[in-house]
Parts: structure tokens; sequence; C-alpha cells
């Protein structure tokens, strides 16, 4: 699970629970009277072995009551321009963003620290006790002494981090994804520029005799042609995870097979409905924003017409969140897809096909807009929070 994929509200309530300070996170009841001291605080927490983002909170106290901020409070623009002044070895300079919120009826600062693979981050001159040459690490809920210097093992891994020899070889391929130019295209796949021993293996998919090779998303293309291949996540050739790609709009897009998810409204299972969808952080959505590009006008439409029905959620705890909220509203959401029309032209080889994949789109299309509904629902109830 990546605690920086979740929403903030959500991040300071997990915090909270564990009743102590931690490896990504800080508690403060005021904002640093010197600006040197908040600056080491974010070069600790950048120089850290693990890929989270890190965070400091502002607003609550030692003893971990949100008390609010009674005293001056820093300004966005102020702390990266203080950054960018300094002289950091190789011009790494941590990256950081400010956000404030209301939780439980309290204003509360959240300053995040962005995870950086461009390890260790260290100053090249003397700013206020941090020394050039020293690095300043956070471990477990401590940081690096001002008079000190991390040790020798720390190092060690914040080098090994920057040559992505810290992590597990499947975590690495999807960190990188996010890095498309770090990828070459081969005769069949890609292959990673700095490890080329990490690829993906495009194949083709051997289908049973009948095997259906469309799907309902299929016809709110352009085109309902639709053709399926594997592509192997490997690593030194032995296979980690595998994923069917699925061809839509007569080869314009190539995108992981979204998952599909059911939502039983009784014990039995027999009162069920089923969608598909995508939730933010996942493999599959990891593959399938490097496979999309969306500086391709036929790439973009089809992709366009492909979130229409399917759902993207930006965790996991919404996708829950949401399926309960659905189970609430059972009678609304059936009455919806019953009186929808969407789609009523769409025509395949058979009026039993036709009719189940009408009624696919249909759910889908009322499921989205629902969640829009959820979303605004949600909203509210955090702006009176």
């Amino acid at each position: 699970m990546r605690y920086s994929k979740l929403p903030l509200d959500e991040l300071i309530s997990f915090f909270l629970k564990q009743k102590r300070e931690g490896e990504f996170w800080d508690f403060k009841q005021e904002w640093h009277e010197k600006t040197e001291d908040l600056l080491k605080d974010i070069i600790c927490f950048a120089n850290t072995v693990h890929d989270e983002d890190c965070f400091i909170i502002f607003g609550i106290a030692d003893d971990l009551s949100i008390t609010g901020m009674a005293g001056e409070r820093k300004k966005q623009a102020d702390i990266i321009d203080t950054i960018s002044n300094l002289s950091f070895a190789g011009d790494n300079l941590p990256s950081i963003s400010l956000e404030s919120l209301i939780f439980q009826d309290v204003e509360l600062d959240v300053l995040r620290v962005y995870n950086t693979n461009k390890t260790p981050v260290y100053l090249k001159k003397q700013y206020g006790k941090m020394r050039p040459g020293c690095i300043y690490a956070r471990i477990g809920d401590k940081n690096t002494p001002d008079n000190g210097n991390a040790e020798i093992g720390v190092i060690e891994n914040l080098w090994r981090k920057r040559f992505g020899l810290t992590k597990a070889p499947l975590d690495y391929i999807f960190d990188e994804l996010v890095n498309k130019l770090n990828w070459v295209k081969s005769d069949n796949g890609y292959y990673n520029i700095y490890l080329p021993e990490y690829t993906l293996e495009c194949s083709e998919e051997d289908y049973e005799a009948g095997r259906r090779t469309d799907e309902f998303y299929s016809y709110v293309q352009t085109n309902e042609s639709t053709s399926y291949y594997m592509m192997d996540i490997k690593a030194r050739g032995t296979t980690l995870e595998s994923f069917q790609i699925v061809i839509l709009d007569g080869g314009r897009l190539s995108i992981p097979v979204p998952e599909w998810r059911y939502v039983n409204f009784d014990k039995y299972h027999r009162d069920v409905i089923k969608y598909k969808c995508v939730v933010k952080g996942s493999h599959i959505e990891q593959l399938m924003q490097f496979m999309y590009d969306p500086e391709n006008p036929d790439e973009r439409l089809a992709f366009t017409r492909n979130e229409e029905v399917i759902l993207f959620f930006e965790s996991e705890i919404e996708r829950n969140n949401f399926e309960n909220y659905i189970k609430s509203n059972k009678l609304n959401l059936k009455k919806r897809i019953n009186s929808s029309n969407a789609f009523d032209y769409i025509k395949t080889e058979c009026e039993a096909k036709t009719n189940a994949y009408k009624k696919s789109i249909r759910t889908a299309i009322v499921l989205k807009d629902m969640l829009e509904e959820f979303r605004g629902i949600n909203k509210i109830s955090f702006d009176k929070c």
C-alpha cells in the first residue's frame, strides 16, 4: 500500500492511529521558528531509503492533540524559494508542496516532501548548523543530529536507492514506468535503458474455440473490432507478473484489461451487478499510463470513449466506500439503469449478447454518475468537518 496515494484526511487519521511519529511523518504544533530548522527536516525526509512521500503535519501537538496553529505560518512559495537558493550537490533539490485542510474542525498545514531516487541529498555549502558534505537522514522517528552525519550503513543504502538496488525487481520496474524515456521499444516489447534485463514482453494470446473476443466496452468505440495479447513483466528472463492487453477501436488503443468488480446485494450472491474499474496506483493503472499516449489524437479519442464506461478510483478505500454507497442506494441504482436508453443502437451477432452489453454499458454509465455524486457528498461532508 502506498500511503501517499491516500487523501490527506485519511492519511492524517492513519498517522494518528499509530500514536507516534514515524519514518515518513512528523507532527508539529507550530511552524519552525528558524527556517534553517525547517530546511533540515525537509532534507532529512528527502534522505529516506523507502519510496514513500513524507509529511510534516502542523497543528498537532506532541501528545497528538489537534490544536491548530497560533503562530506565523509559512507559504509554499517562500519555502521553495529558500530551497532553490541553497547549494545542493548535483543540483538535486528536495521537492515539496504545501496544503491546508480542515481536520476535525481545526485547520492544519501539511508539508509534503516528495520521494526522490536521487539520494543522498546534501549541501555543498554551510547553511545554519548543517555542514557541507554531511548527509542528514530520517531513521525511524529521528533525524541526524546537527553536528553529526548519517551512519555509514544509511549512506550506503541511500546510494543503493539512487541506483535502484534497494527495490525488488517488480517494484523497480513499475516505478520506472513513469519515466517513459527510460524504456526502449524492442521487437517484442520494451526494455529498460539502464537495466536491460528488465523487460516488458508481448506475446499473442491463444484462444479456445468459441471464445468471445470483444467486451461490452468495445461497443462504445467507433470500431468495435477487438483483439488481445499478453504482456509479461520480466526480470532476467523470469516472469514476475502478466497482464492481458486489449486492443480497442480497430487498433487505435492498447491498454491493460480493466478489473471486474462485483457488488452483491444479498448473501447468496443472486442479486449482483458487475462493472469494470481501474484503481489509481495499481499495477494495471501504472501500465495503462505507460502504454497510453495522450498526445496521439486517435488514442486520446479512443481512451476518452473508454472512460465513459470504466470507473476510475483514487484508491481502494474510495472503491470500497463507493460500493457500500451503491448497496445503500440499490433501488435508485436499479431504477436509473432500467430507465436508461444509452447506446440503444448497438448490435452484436445475437440478441442475448446485445441486451447483455447494453445492460453493462448502462450500468457503467449510471455508476459513473453515482460516483460523481458520491464524491460530491463526501466533499460537502468534509468541508463541514
